[in-house]
């Protein structure tokens, strides 16, 4: 039976599950604090009394220092402490009887929290105990009322007997250390109750580890206060059987130290947290940019001394400036390729002494490879480089209220320290310098240009630019199959050479270079992040991006553009059909109102119905940082589009291995390997795949 058991003899698993009595705590109320300030007032000055009797002492009643509070209102449950008392006390010395008793006291107090239940069992020892130490202490007092309490309490037998120096000095002395490190537990137990009340466990992950125990704790300090009742006992009636206390004291010195070094663990992420919050409350208003920089760069739980390049006077230099903070890693492909993008950055704000940059590498670790590369990286830079960037609480900050997620981000700041933009990268990444001042209002004014497409083209020609000026057609196209794209050409150029109204055609072929392609589609994917990172609403802009976006593996695809303007996107087999229809709506075109780009949008979009709407899918590159949402819908019938993950690695001979998987309205799954690789040599990347096949005649 579980009352027979022997503690010593169980696992902490084991006394989980025998002292998990079922209860709500429903006494959460009970002034806790209070009770345990008499306690520790009270046990403190009675073991100092019993050790200057039985081991000849003078120490002094000392001051306690923190003392606790004790509410003016607090009354003590003096009913429980006495029933408690009451299952203590004359008890066989056991250590069978010293668990069934403890059970049974969890029992009583099974509606208190578990640290309730320690302190009110130590309270109901310190009753008797604390007055058996008082008269103890005055019993040679003239004062017949002590004197006749303390003959009640058994003190005269302890003092008068003969043998108390050689037999029962140092059991008391024992008892007396056991209560004194039992207290000190308890203490421990509150304290990590109260850390816990006040903290989240979230934010201080150690409290979670220390509180997972806690009910083991507290039984250990519950029996052995028991164990103390029961020698007491059996001392005061000089009983020859008594109770063993060495294992319990072994047992409360090892939880004691747990203990203690459970709420060092927790008192330094408490230091963390409090730090990060006050790190966030002065972020809040912020004075002016150096105070911010200040307490980014120098705060005092930095783990390594900062070192600013290329000299230490960056306070000083920024100082009515505004500053953009670029925070990257060391992956040294990447942040070149930015660097890149941030050099005519640098160029622009460097001329009007308006902006600086600065370049923070966040790195977990500094090591001799690590140092490498950063050495490789700053030489190529021309602004401020801050190394060893290592606060605890400021790292937590640009990674929680900055959202860096291991991505490059390029926070803007103004003078005042004020956040402007919490992430440029995009609309730099896009725009370049044309995105000065960088703030989310000049960022909202170009997400909502209408000559977007053309806008990011005119990096690909300078022809290109000459002829959105001119405000011609432009025919932007490109795709797999070279065959397509000779015949595209040849009917585009015809209808460029031919009398059609309202219609000057220019072309290019954005295939005709595999630079120029990657480029392209490079230029897209981070347009469809740009735009995604802000945007929630899928507006004509994002549509049109999700079109280019499926095209990326199609045959052929064709874009027209009206000067900068898009005027729409296809499929390069269906825009081919219509061209070579051109003289059946030739005469529509010039007996009609519609304009050139009207009229050809127009009757592509009838001949996209006759051919049936091809499954639309495309793919988003897992980017750490950016929230893909739940759904997407789809660019042409509205349809919320089918999400699915493509596995996908590339070897040193660039073929391919990708894993698609298309769902057909919930039934069978088809999956496609288009090269067999062994699984053990794959090191994937991740692609988010967005499919509709609703209006999909042609299922995949």
């Amino acid at each position: 039976m579980a009352c027979n058991k022997k503690p010593f003899q169980m696992t902490d698993d084991e006394i989980k599950k025998e002292i998990s009595v079922p209860g709500i705590h429903t006494a959460e109320k009970f002034d806790v604090a209070s009770l345990f300030a008499i306690v520790t007032n009270i046990l403190k000055p009675a073991t100092i009394a019993a050790d200057n009797v039985f081991r000849g002492t003078k120490q002094q009643h000392m001051e306690i220092k923190g003392e606790r509070v004790i509410a003016t209102s607090f009354i003590p449950p003096l009913c429980t402490l006495k029933e408690l008392s009451y299952e203590m006390v004359c008890k066989d010395p056991s250590e069978e009887t010293a668990y069934k008793t403890t059970k049974s006291i969890l029992e009583k107090l099974k509606d208190y929290s578990w640290h309730v239940k320690a302190v009110l069992t130590l309270a109901a020892f310190t009753l008797d105990y604390g007055d058996f130490c008082r008269h103890l202490d005055q019993f040679h007092s003239s004062d017949q009322l002590t004197k006749s309490m303390g003959i009640l309490k058994g003190i005269p037998a302890l003092l008068t007997r003969p043998s108390i120096d050689h037999n029962h000095e140092g059991a008391i002395v024992e008892v007396n250390k056991l209560i004194k490190d039992t207290l000190n537990v308890i203490d421990c137990i509150v304290t990590l109750e109260e850390r816990s009340v006040k903290y989240n466990p979230k934010d201080v992950p150690a409290l979670s580890i220390a509180t997972d125990n806690i009910s083991v704790y507290v039984f250990w300090a519950i029996i052995t206060v028991v164990v103390c009742t029961t020698r007491m006992c059996c001392l005061i009636k000089d009983e020859r059987k008594t109770q063993e206390l060495s294992r319990f004291a072994e047992k409360i010195n090892v939880t004691h130290v747990k203990l203690k070094l459970q709420i060092q663990l927790c008192n330094e992420e408490i230091e963390k947290i409090e730090a990060y919050w006050k790190l966030i409350r002065f972020l809040k208003e912020p004075l002016d940019i150096v105070e911010v920089l200040k307490v980014l760069f120098f705060a005092n739980d930095s783990r390594q001394q900062v070192k600013v390049f290329p000299n230490e006077l960056i306070l000083e230099a920024v100082k009515t400036k505004k500053v953009l903070l670029f925070f990257s890693g060391l992956d040294v492909d990447n942040i070149t390729e930015y660097v890149s993008i941030l050099n005519p950055i640098y160029e622009k704000v460097t001329s009007n002494n308006e902006y600086k940059i600065v370049w923070i590498p966040i790195v977990e670790q500094w090591t001799i490879e690590m140092q490498k590369k950063f050495e490789l990286l700053r030489s190529k830079m021309s602004w401020f480089v801050v190394q060893n960037f290592s606060s605890i609480s400021a790292i937590k900050y640009v990674k929680e209220q900055w959202h860096y997620k291991n991505e490059p981000i390029i926070v803007a700041l103004n003078s005042q320290g004020t956040v402007e933009h919490y992430n440029a990268v995009h609309m730099i990444k896009i725009w370049g310098p044309s995105a000065f001042p960088f703030t989310h209002r000049r960022d909202e004014e170009l997400r909502k240009r209408e000559d977007w497409f053309g806008s990011l083209m005119i990096e690909f020609s300078t022809d290109i630019s000459t002829w959105i000026k001119e405000e011609k057609h432009i025919f932007f196209y490109g795709g797999k199959d070279s065959t397509w794209i000779k015949e595209f050409c040849k009917e585009a150029t015809g209808l460029a050479n031919d009398d059609v109204k309202g219609a000057r055609i220019s072309l290019f072929n954005v295939g005709k270079d595999s630079g120029i392609q990657r480029r392209f589609w490079k230029l897209i994917d981070n347009f469809f992040l740009y735009k995604s990172h802000m945007v929630t609403d899928v507006d004509t802009v994002t549509k049109e991006i999700q079109k280019l976006l499926s095209y990326k593996n199609e045959k052929g695809w064709v874009v027209l553009c009206k000067g900068a303007r898009l005027v729409f996107s296809g499929y390069g087999s269906t825009v081919l059909t219509v061209l070579k229809n051109f003289d059946e709506w030739k005469q529509c075109l010039k007996e009609s109102a519609f304009s050139f780009e009207a009229c050809l949008e127009k009757y592509y979009n009838e001949q996209l119905r006759k051919d049936g709407l091809p499954c639309r899918d495309f793919d988003i590159p897992k980017i750490d940082g950016l929230l893909i949402p739940d759904c997407r819908k789809c660019p042409d019938c509205s349809e919320i589009m089918e999400m699915s993950i493509r596995f996908k690695c590339c070897h040193q001979n660039q073929r391919g291995f990708n894993l698609n998987c298309c769902h057909n309205n919930g039934h069978a799954t088809k999956v496609q390997l288009k090269e067999k690789v062994s699984p053990v040599s794959l090191v994937c990347g991740m692609t988010v795949t967005a499919a509709c096949e609703s209006h999909c005649q042609n299922k995949c």
